[in-house]
């Protein structure tokens, strides 16, 4: 990758900070995703979506290249390899999660293919001239998806002692700052700002709800 480490020439600097600290806190979401599913055996990543994750991730790491520079490219590249245990520790322990007695039948499955699904999905969005440079409209389509089932596995689930504050604030102010920098990048777009939004609301009541079942914020 021939890339400066920090790409400003269609980007304008403020929004690349917002940016780069959103980034961040995605792999310090990650990292303490591991480090939960080490301790406790359990996977906080909705097991319908975990391919979608890492196959976003596969294609903006290896098939394509954020145009923002080689910090974000490597931040993308750092997210993967961490999404590569969380999507193992998925097939491992996923049919813990509220899962219908059914699909459990099938769950490695049906993993293999969603992941499958999502490269091919995310490489035709960019190749086909409907994502951003730096994967923000794919990224956003399966964020919104993300939001969405981590409150529903929260609410089906009673007892949340493996669901981490840590996690939930890291999550959102990754997003929510990812977000902030569309405004920068993409003043036109409204279409993945409100996507960006939506997901700011949809983390922000999952904290609520966390806070009200563990009695803490953080």
């Amino acid at each position: 990758m021939n890339q400066p480490l920090i790409d400003t020439t269609d980007y304008t600097v403020p929004g690349l900070i917002f940016n780069g600290v959103g980034c961040l806190f995605w792999v310090v979401a990650y990292v303490v995703l591991v480090l939960e599913i080490r301790k406790k055996k359990f996977v906080e990543m909705p097991a319908y979506v975990a391919g979608a994750n890492i196959g976003w991730e596969f294609v903006w790491s290896f098939i394509y290249h954020p145009d923002t520079g080689l910090l974000y490219a490597l931040s993308y590249q750092a997210a993967f390899f961490l999404d590569c245990y969380i999507f193992y520790s998925t097939l491992r322990y996923g049919t813990k999660q509220p899962i219908h007695p059914e699909m459990k039948k099938y769950f490695r499955l049906f993993c293999l293919v969603n992941f499958g699904f999502w490269i091919m999905f995310c490489y035709l969005y960019r190749n086909e001239g409907y994502d951003t440079l730096n994967g923000a409209n794919s990224g956003y389509i399966i964020n919104i998806i993300l939001s969405l089932q981590c409150l529903f596995q929260l609410l089906q689930t009673r007892d949340t002692a493996n669901f981490s504050v840590l996690l939930a604030w890291s999550r959102t102010l990754g997003t929510g700052l990812i977000t902030v920098s569309l405004f920068y990048f993409f003043p036109d777009n409204q279409w993945v700002q409100f996507l960006g939004l939506s997901c700011l609301v949809m983390d922000s009541t999952y904290i609520y709800v966390l806070w009200r079942r563990h009695g803490k914020l953080i």
